[in-house]
């Protein structure tokens, strides 16, 4: 049952793409790391930049990494008694996760919203010697992220309550 203005296969590669797109990222934030080494212990010649900069980069994966993360069902699990249960009772455990993620995710949109827009608005900075607007990217980063999760499990609450497999266990089979 498609739900009219909700396509669930544009949610998946949404989040797929931010992910292994901005997961190059960490990349980077390791070679400004090295290269502030390099000019700290080497040269004597510390940056104003690099420090900022590099929890700058992890803020951005970390934050929309969660989409990404959920539409590969890799979020951290204890199963033990999951893996116990039987295949019913396992659904309403699904279902209840996902309601529950909903709620969690969507309440953080809500909570995060204001204060990301006002960052922008202002143009909040960190007020250290770089003086970065990273504040400016980070919190409207917050909800944009928690909103990605957010229409990520809606598309698997969707897909779970009509049955069908999602396209990442139907590539495991």
């Amino acid at each position: 049952m498609p739900v009219p203005g909700f396509n669930q296969a544009m949610i998946d590669r949404l989040n797929r793409l931010l992910g292994e797109r901005l997961c190059y990222l960490y990349l980077a934030a390791v070679a400004i790391t090295a290269y502030e080494v390099v000019m700290r212990y080497l040269f004597n010649a510390p940056t104003s930049w690099a420090f900022e900069l590099t929890i700058l980069l992890c803020a951005i994966c970390y934050l929309v990494s969660g989409g990404y993360v959920t539409v590969q069902h890799k979020h951290i699990a204890i199963t033990a008694l999951y893996d116990l249960m039987p295949a019913r009772v396992r659904w309403w455990l699904d279902l209840l996760a996902m309601l529950t993620g909903i709620l969690a995710m969507g309440l953080l949109v809500w909570s995060a919203w204001r204060p990301g827009v006002q960052a922008v608005r202002v143009m909040e900075r960190t007020g250290s010697a770089w003086d970065s607007p990273s504040p400016a990217i980070i919190k409207p980063l917050i909800a944009i992220g928690a909103l990605l999760i957010v229409l990520q499990l809606l598309a698997q609450l969707f897909r779970h309550l009509t049955g069908r497999p999602s396209p990442q266990s139907a590539n495991e089979s």
